[in-house]
């Protein structure tokens, strides 16, 4: 059995693993689908290494915890613009401010680069904080593809992020 056969035939049961320790640590039902939605895609993306562990559940449930926890540090109910423009601003220093601008232009037009759908389900669910049903009803797809769209626009802003 291949590396992907085996993942897939055990994902079902890692994400109820992850949807649940993100719960118990206190992340509401929308939050807990992302942390379990980010946790199978970091799972995905070390498939290989996976044989490395004697226990896949126990990281499983690490993973959540520690991506709940990294959700609760985050200040919640601000808008995306006022998040960026703090980052840009709130350093004394105009050298650092500089860097700050510079740093939101390359993401505001990394932004403007993703694909239509992805872009809007990433503003609906970030900085409107709308959930994924809502999200499908006014976009007029499944849930699942709201939730597929958002983890392709995230995956994708972090790369080209990173590549910089």
């Amino acid at each position: 059995m291949t590396i992907e056969h085996q993942f897939i035939k055990n994902a079902t049961e890692w994400r109820q693993k992850a949807l649940s320790a993100s719960l118990a640590f206190g992340a509401s039902s929308a939050q807990a689908e992302d942390v379990a939605q980010d946790t199978m895609l970091k799972l995905w993306q070390m498939r290989a290494e996976l044989s490395r562990y004697r226990n896949i559940e126990a990281l499983v449930s690490v993973m959540a915890r520690n991506l709940t926890i990294s959700l609760h540090r985050k200040p919640s109910g601000e808008a995306l613009s006022t998040t960026l423009n703090t980052l840009s601003d709130s350093s004394p220093d105009p050298e650092q401010q500089l860097m700050g601008r510079e740093a939101v232009m390359q993401l505001e037009q990394r932004l403007r680069e993703l694909p239509p759908r992805q872009h809007a389900v990433l503003i609906m669910r970030q900085v409107e904080h709308r959930s994924y049903k809502e999200i499908g009803r006014l976009l007029g797809i499944e849930e699942t593809s709201a939730k597929v769209l958002l983890s392709r626009a995230r995956k994708w802003l972090l790369n080209e992020l990173s590549k910089e």
